[in-house]
């Protein structure tokens, strides 16, 4: 990878985890409002189905309505596909939480050690670099704050 200035290999190689973290960040992202989405549009079908073949033919008996819903299998495997998208959903939330928390400690850290890790001469031209990762990658090196 080239840096708009001149870096040492530490500060380089940090420089690159933060942007891999930042992807992995995005990509998890991304992933848990697809899988949300599939969950949502799948918990409307299955309720449209239960609607279909279970409330409107046995409208007249709550009991009959339950002993319909119990006779059919298909609303097992439903529940079942319906359940591990919810369980997927909440999965996906917890890596993209670790994952946003990963790769801020890590920005926050950069940050704080900014000082020790570009050299007299980087130090002055720092604005070049942050407005590069800024604009290339959005990672923002000027401030801890999220």
């Amino acid at each position: 990878m080239i840096f708009p200035i001149e870096l040492d290999e530490v500060t380089k190689a940090i420089l690159q985890r933060m942007i891999t973290h930042k992807r992995e960040w995005e990509d998890m992202k991304k992933r848990m409002k697809w899988s949300f989405i599939l969950f949502l549009f799948s918990l409307a079908l299955f309720g449209l189905y239960i609607y279909q073949t279970v409330v409107i033919p046995n409208h007249s008996s709550t009991e009959r309505m339950v002993v319909a819903a119990i006779d059919d299998e298909r609303i097992f495997w439903f529940t079942a596909f319906v359940g591990s998208l919810g369980w997927f959903v909440s999965f996906c939330k917890k890596k993209s939480d670790k994952a946003e928390q990963d790769f801020h400690a890590l920005r926050c850290e950069f940050i704080q050690k900014s000082s020790e890790l570009l050299e007299k001469r980087t130090w002055e031209k720092r604005h070049v670099l942050y407005e590069w990762m800024k604009e290339t990658y959005d990672i923002t090196l000027y401030h801890e704050n999220k």
